[in-house]
């Protein structure tokens, strides 16, 4: 083996790795303190690029997930008003087929007018009240136009306001359950935007997120191959000193 004393090349070579050492113990610091592996494109450029776009996938499907429930929101809203749309038209109904009779005054019929109006008036302040939002959910107002043409003046009138009744009472239950349906399509939406947003999520963190058993591990490993480097930089910096030391025994 042949010995110099103007050039240190062992040295110049442990210098370097335990730069390297160093360079690799700050990212390993780095992924302990941020928890992911790949902190930066320069830890792993595909890798992230797959991460990102997973990333990006959940987050699209949670904001799926928000608006469906929102639809939810407004479909129960409806649901509500639909039904009790549905019990002001079956007092509505009771009224019109008393009307129906033949023993009713022309007064009594004029009182059971009045309470027809009134139910009106309720029926029209739900539809126009049934808001999200700002925004008015029954505008079309299912039965709203056919009953204010009710009749109950006379028996003849009376019977043939009852199929308005009746045709207005069946639109709404049809629009219910319209509504009903929606519910149970967008819950289903919503279940399957979940599965897939936790699957993006899974994915995502197996990629990105670090193993922290596996990072002590190599956090350890740095440490040694550190210490060993700067025992042998101690070793190759001596190394001119004994080339000298043994010339000068030489030389005596």
């Amino acid at each position: 083996m042949s010995l110099s004393i103007n050039s240190n090349i062992a040295g110049s070579r442990t210098l370097n790795s335990l730069n390297q050492s160093n360079v690799d113990m700050n990212s390993s610091i780095q992924r302990f303190s941020t928890g992911k592996k790949i902190n930066s494109a320069a830890d792993d450029a595909s890798g992230m690029m797959i991460a990102d776009s997973l990333g990006g996938q959940a987050r699209g499907a949670a904001q799926m997930i928000m608006n469906a429930n929102n639809s939810i929101n407004i479909a129960q809203i409806k649901d509500g008003a639909l039904g009790e749309a549905g019990s002001i038209m079956q007092s509505i109904r009771d009224k019109v087929l008393q009307a129906s009779s033949s023993a009713l005054s022309s007064s009594d019929r004029g009182a059971l007018g009045q309470d027809i109006a009134k139910s009106m008036e309720s029926l029209g302040k739900l539809y126009e009240g049934t808001q999200f939002n700002g925004q008015t959910l029954l505008s079309d107002s299912p039965g709203l136009s056919s009953l204010s043409q009710i009749d109950i003046s006379s028996v003849e009138s009376s019977q043939a306001s009852l199929k308005m009744v009746d045709d207005a009472m069946e639109a709404t239950s049809k629009m219910r359950a319209d509504v009903g349906a929606t519910q149970n399509q967008l819950a289903s939406t919503i279940n399957s935007l979940g599965v897939g947003m936790v699957s993006s999520y899974q994915s995502e963190s197996a990629i990105k997120d670090v193993d922290l058993a596996q990072e002590s591990m190599n956090m350890k490993q740095i440490e040694n191959l550190r210490t060993a480097g700067l025992f042998a930089l101690a070793q190759s910096n001596a190394q001119p000193k004994n080339v000298i030391s043994l010339l000068g025994q030489m030389a005596a």
